[in-house]
């Protein structure tokens, strides 16, 4: 079997004049940055052809290099082997006879996983080397749920992939995300126009026009963009999401992307995640001393149930994080189940969401309860099973974090109960409930009035405004009594509770954000 050593194969290529010397060297700062395989930094950056690099990746190994004609037909459907681990695995077979297995894979590092589908079929294997394109469009060709292989030709699936591996298209995507993030942007929207495509940034929760993609351009980046994120490069029909991740300028992008059919042609938004500029500190999320205080009180107690409320966009993912990262310690187990894992911590055992294997929430937190968890997040309560499982944890002793989508920490009391957890048991185990909102700060250079530095908006970066209900004995008779909302104003307003928006009122006053801005978060003209 093969081992592939990184600067060896890159002066191969370089010794057959498939990439230059400066090519070269920032290929390889770029993959050891970021600790991405050196095949996936050459293809992200466009420094090689795909089928190019691939040949030559066969040929350094001394393996065979497979292309579609070699693969058995009908040879997927004979196996018993699971479509998304072939899918997640990078391989594929491609001929079978009574003594032994071809697989194909466009990872050279692939070797116990072949062994392993060798050690399935119960036959020795031979490792070959395909390309990622290959593999994708031949599992979706041959995948039973799709139905619209009557609609696509061959010949389409070709061009598509044709188009989404052509140099100029991989550089134009690359410099569509290199800026969106130069920008800081979160979110970047690519909509189908009648004769173009509108790419626009959300900077600051404002969504700015960047450039305009001609026609005869958008299906090679809608093309480029599905293959990065290992989507059904011909599938137009339906709504897809997926992954991906790319590297720019020495950092590591997380890309999740979701695409939706249109009237003038598919629209793309990718949700951008810069792990090397996430900063899990309370301070930087803007938070004052006496609220960081008493969060990290609720927050450090050792049972119960601690929620951040808020609408999609407003923090509350990152708001956890942060907690769990003060939590973090090597006498406790923390156990997560998120959809998606947004952040890596280290020491904290992370479990992803997959709907696909029946993985939900509810069934994953069933799971974390018997690895004697002492923290359990919840990436979100939207169900009454999820609560009331969350709940019964809170109530044996564990600290339960969540989120839950209300307008306000009040509300999310009432939500639970809607959810059918019984008051008595909400008043039990119901810590506190943080509700938040991001809003833009005016411009610290222009004051609002517009410059460079701001992009001519007159806003720059984005502060938290918040809200902070503890459950005292007063909530907590409040709650047992039902929840109403009323009782539970009345019952806050004795510990001194101040809403968003007088919290909002006090940074407009201090000149730190405008009304508009409060108008635009919040609703409420002030």
């Amino acid at each position: 079997m093969a081992y592939l050593d990184t600067s060896e194969f890159l002066e191969w290529l370089q010794d057959n004049e498939k990439i230059s010397q400066t090519a070269l060297q920032r290929a390889e700062n770029a993959s050891q940055k970021t600790d991405t395989p050196i095949e996936k930094t050459l293809l992200e950056f466009g420094l090689v052809d795909e089928d190019d690099l691939y040949q030559e990746l066969a040929k350094f190994l001394d393996l065979r290099f497979v292309t579609e004609p070699d693969f058995e037909t009908g040879l997927l459907e004979n196996l018993s082997i699971p479509r998304d681990f072939l899918k997640r695995a990078e391989v594929l077979p491609v001929l079978e006879d009574d003594s032994a297995i071809l697989v194909a894979t466009s990872n050279p590092r692939a070797l116990e996983t072949i062994e392993s589908v060798g050690f399935h079929l119960k036959l020795p294997v031979q490792m070959v080397i395909t390309t990622p394109t290959i593999i994708k469009t031949l599992l979706a060709q041959s995948d039973p749920a799709s139905d619209n292989k009557d609609d696509v030709s061959d010949f389409d699936i070709e061009r598509l992939n044709a188009l989404a591996n052509d140099g100029p298209t991989i550089k134009l995507v690359n410099d569509i995300i290199s800026d969106a993030v130069r920008m800081g942007a979160s979110d970047v929207h690519i909509e189908a126009g009648e004769t173009s495509a509108a790419i626009r940034f959300r900077v600051d929760g404002r969504l700015h026009s960047a450039r305009t993609v001609p026609e005869g351009q958008r299906a090679s980046v809608i093309s480029r963009l599905k293959v990065m994120a290992d989507l059904n490069i011909s599938e137009k029909r339906r709504p897809q999401d997926g992954r991906a991740q790319i590297s720019v300028r020495g950092s590591v992008i997380d890309i999740r992307m979701s695409t939706l059919p249109t009237q003038f042609g598919e629209s793309i938004v990718l949700r951008l995640l810069d792990r090397s500029n996430v900063s899990l500190n309370w301070a930087a999320l803007g938070y004052d001393q006496t609220r960081i205080e008493r969060i990290e009180r609720i927050a450090n107690m050792p049972n119960g149930v601690f929620l951040v409320a808020g609408p999609t966009g407003s923090g509350k993912t990152t708001t956890l994080y942060t907690a769990l990262s003060g939590l973090n310690s090597s006498d406790r187990k923390i156990v997560t189940v998120e959809d998606p894992i947004e952040y890596t911590l280290p020491g904290v055992n992370q479990v992803q969401v997959e709907p696909a294997v029946d993985m939900t929430f509810a069934r994953a937190l069933r799971a974390i309860l018997r690895q004697d968890p002492d923290v359990i997040m919840v990436g979100e309560i939207r169900d009454h099973e999820t609560a009331e499982i969350a709940v019964r944890a809170a109530l044996v002793g564990r600290l339960v974090l969540s989120t839950i989508h209300t307008n306000d920490s009040l509300s999310a009391v009432t939500r639970l109960i809607d959810l059918g957890i019984p008051p008595y048991l909400l008043s039990a185990t119901l810590r506190g409930v943080l509700s938040q909102r991001l809003v833009r700060t005016i411009c610290a250079t222009c004051q609002g009035e517009g410059c460079e530095a701001c992009a001519n908006s007159g806003a720059k970066g984005r502060t938290v405004v918040s809200e902070l209900l503890e459950i005292d004995s007063a909530v907590s008779s409040a709650i047992s009594d039902g929840g109403t909302k009323s009782a539970l104003v009345h019952a806050a307003r004795m510990q001194r509770f101040s809403t968003m928006q007088e919290q909002a009122n006090e940074l407009a006053s201090s000149g730190r954000i405008d009304a508009f801005e409060l108008n635009r978060v919040l609703g409420t003209d002030f």
